[in-house]
């Protein structure tokens, strides 16, 4: 008996699959991706039925949370449904949105001090399930008050606002600190702490009691190495380290820190 042709299966890049995963309305992507739409925001509806709006300068980030999976992607530690989360530098929400659809997240608090950001965030919390994303217009930081922050882009979502850069538009932020954050919304225990603060990470985990730290049980860091100690990756894994927290390196300079206790 002959044999036919042989047939290669077809491997689509795994950032696909999970879009088809995560998003019932995917041809959406593709059509702001190719340029067959004007539109300036892609309105996504997620498997769990919940609506995400991502402005389309920030459809690059949205794609690491939602197709790259990077805050699921070597995660030490399961997260138990109904747990509560932190959003630390929340931009639109990407995050927070995608606790709540893939992790089960009973309750995200998101911060974000950048006021045309949290306006993007606030139109995503009220698009979550009743009670569970609580947008805070505030940045967490070393210190309570008022601070000077510095947006990225002068009109639109911004991706590289600083407390600590000189550049862009000058705005004034409500701060916060880590320990007044937990104390003010009733923080028992952190299932997950994420945090993209650009550099105000090492004050905010520096500055934290170790009894609001010891109520962290993992958490995952963008980090921002500015070259000399103590605001090196190197010096924060340390810190972590000697706080009883182990240390590994993720994705897209990730860094996880967890408790095994």
């Amino acid at each position: 008996m002959g044999h036919g042709p042989k047939v290669t299966a077809v491997r689509f890049p795994m950032r696909y699959v999970n879009l088809v995963r995560n998003i019932s309305n995917w041809p959406t992507y593709f059509a702001f991706k190719y340029g067959l739409t004007r539109a300036p925001v892609a309105h996504f509806r997620l498997r769990s039925g919940i609506d995400v709006k991502v402005p389309r300068e920030v459809l690059h980030e949205f794609k690491e949370v939602f197709f790259d999976e990077a805050y699921l992607t070597g995660m030490p530690l399961a997260v138990s449904e109904g747990s509560t989360l932190l959003d630390i530098g929340a931009n639109i929400g990407a995050f927070s949105m995608f606790a709540i659809h893939r992790l089960g997240a009973g309750r995200v608090i998101a911060f974000e001090p950048d006021p045309v950001n949290f306006a993007h965030l606030a139109a995503n919390a009220a698009l979550a399930p009743a009670g569970r994303l609580d947008a805070v217009p505030e940045a967490v930081a070393g210190t309570t008050g008022a601070l000077t922050f510095h947006r990225g882009n002068e009109g639109g979502v911004s991706t590289s606002g600083s407390l600590l850069s000189t550049r862009g538009t000058k705005v004034t932020v409500t701060a916060t600190t880590l320990a007044d954050a937990f104390a003010r919304h009733g923080i028992a225990q952190c299932a997950l702490l994420k945090m993209d603060c650009e550099g105000a990470e090492y004050s905010v985990l520096y500055g934290a009691p170790d009894d609001v730290l010891r109520r962290i049980r993992q958490m995952v860091i963008e980090v921002h190495d500015q070259g000399t100690a103590p605001r090196t990756r190197a010096d924060l894994k340390a810190h972590l380290a000697a706080k009883g927290f182990r240390v590994k390196d993720g994705m897209h300079d990730l860094l996880w820190a967890w408790r095994e206790d």
